[in-house]
């Protein structure tokens, strides 16, 4: 077995990586959004802005067997990376899964890491099935559940014409005549990128993080604009609805869905909802989310669902998401593990 870093450029192994995610996929999670490999492809020739990313493949002759992308933070959190692995299903418990970990335990020591974190799928609430074999496999080195996150899936259209109405009649009296809500697809409009940016940066003080031990990130309109070009190059398409403060003409409330650019797709994925605490308890959160879902079933006909995930913990927008619709189906439990600094 011998473990090499992919080059972009060598199209017969990026295949067969995508072919360990496919097979993966099929075997582990049927039920979820298959990977797509006009998105897997493209995301290797541009990496996130606020990443370095390493993705190394573990080849037997010049079979892909399985695949290690690790991430590291480049601006903030410098003490922290992650990383995915997966094995193809007719080669586990051969060892592949742990010689990948260790390059990539390598690569972050090497990089004075000292928090190093990996996700694995968990059974959840009467849901399908999933393998304990990735928790053990995760726990046998070392590696304790930090976090975990409930995945939750609905129709476009699950709600009832008269309830979603109810719904939205409910939030728009809450937040009154303070908010104008402001929606678009793609990049974010000149005019809101300092306003955004500010709301953006809240986003990592805010959400539930379990143990994990990260800071916000500081997101200026430079690095927001540098994200939405990352978007378009790899096929993703957001469609964002913000509350702004008509006296502050600051934004106090954001969703954000991801759409593939390929018409045949017709999973979508509920990004970040986010509200300004000093602007919490108007409803906001349920008010941008409806406004949001009628404009993706308006402009993306194909999309039949919508994927999200929260904290186990995240009890208020987990309210949200029930009301709107949203059934869980498993979770993911982000395993972490402290280095030596």
């Amino acid at each position: 077995m011998n473990i090499i870093e992919l080059d972009p450029a060598e199209t017969r192994l990026v295949s067969g990586a995508f072919e360990v995610l496919r097979a993966a996929h099929k075997a582990d999670a049927p039920e979820t959004p298959p990977p797509h490999e006009g998105v897997f492809s493209k995301s290797l020739h541009h990496p996130e802005p606020t990443e370095d990313e390493h993705h190394y493949v573990a080849l037997d002759g010049d079979r892909v067997a399985g695949w290690l992308s690790a991430f590291f933070p480049n601006r903030e959190n410098l003490h922290f990376c992650g990383a995915d692995i997966v094995v193809h299903p007719e080669r586990r418990r051969e060892g592949i899964g742990s010689a990948l970990l260790e390059r990539f335990l390598d690569l972050a020591r090497a990089e004075g890491r000292t928090e190093v974190t990996i996700e694995t799928r968990l059974n959840w609430e009467g849901g399908p099935d999933r393998s304990e074999v990735g928790r053990r496999f995760l726990e046998n080195r070392g590696f304790k559940l930090a976090l975990t996150c409930v995945i939750r899936r609905t129709d476009v259209d699950a709600l009832a014409e008269a309830d979603e109405r109810a719904l939205l009649d409910q939030a728009t009296r809450a937040a009154g005549e303070d908010y104008e809500i402001i929606s678009w697809i793609g990049h974010t409009p000149d005019e809101l990128m300092e306003t955004m940016s500010r709301l953006d940066s809240m986003i990592l003080s805010e959400v539930p993080l379990g143990d994990l031990e990260l800071e916000p990130e500081k997101v200026d309109p430079e690095l927001k604009r540098a994200k939405a070009d990352r978007a378009d190059a790899i096929g993703i398409v957001p469609v964002a609805t913000i509350a702004r403060h008509r006296e502050s003409g600051e934004a106090v409330a954001n969703t954000a869905i991801g759409v593939f650019d390929d018409r045949e797709f017709e999973h979508s994925f509920q990004w970040i909802t986010i509200v300004d605490p000093a602007h919490r308890g108007h409803r906001l959160g349920t008010l941008v989310k409806l406004v949001n879902l009628r404009l993706l079933r308006e402009q993306f006909p194909q999309v039949r669902q919508i994927w999200t995930d929260n904290a186990d913990v995240n009890a208020h927008m987990i309210d949200i998401n029930r009301k709107m619709g949203f059934e869980t189906l498993d979770a993911v439990g982000e395993f972490k593990k402290n280095l030596d600094a």
